[in-house]
């Protein structure tokens, strides 16, 4: 999913969250391989597919490792943002310029998409409020 689709999808509760947290460096992972651990010690690697605002990961070509067992392999799997406990950022990834460049891609969906309404009730105000002065001056 491109970052203009996921603009599109999201919600205002989704994207409140997406800026605030570090969930923006982990929409830069998708499709790369890393290493999700979950809260209850079993480890998950393949390649990230999709992130959400939730931080709710989706994942292909997986390795599911529980603590002294067999390895399990799957085609794909989706992992609830809640039960993630770290996930590994790869090292060829710089992660200042990550979130940068998702926060960036993020407002510019903003703008695209949900607060163009606000933009032209903001100008409508402004135009009320300059007329508004110029009657006042006439009289």
């Amino acid at each position: 999913m491109s970052s203009e689709e996921f603009g599109k999808s999201i919600t205002g509760h989704e994207r409140a969250s997406f800026e605030r947290t570090l969930c923006c460096l982990l929409k830069d992972l998708e499709g790369h391989s890393t290493t999700v651990e979950l809260r209850n010690e079993i480890q998950i690697t393949g390649k990230v597919d999709h992130v959400d605002g939730h931080m709710n990961v989706s994942m292909s070509n997986v390795v599911y490792e529980k603590p002294r067992q067999q390895l399990l392999k799957f085609s794909d799997i989706k992992i609830h943002g809640k039960q993630i406990r770290f996930i590994h950022i790869p090292d060829q990834i710089n992660m200042q310029k990550a979130i940068t460049r998702q926060l960036d891609a993020n407002r510019h969906d903003a703008r695209k998409y949900g607060t163009k309404k606000r933009e032209d009730y903001i100008e409508r105000k402004r135009v009320e409020r300059q007329n508004i002065v110029k009657n006042l001056k006439r009289t």
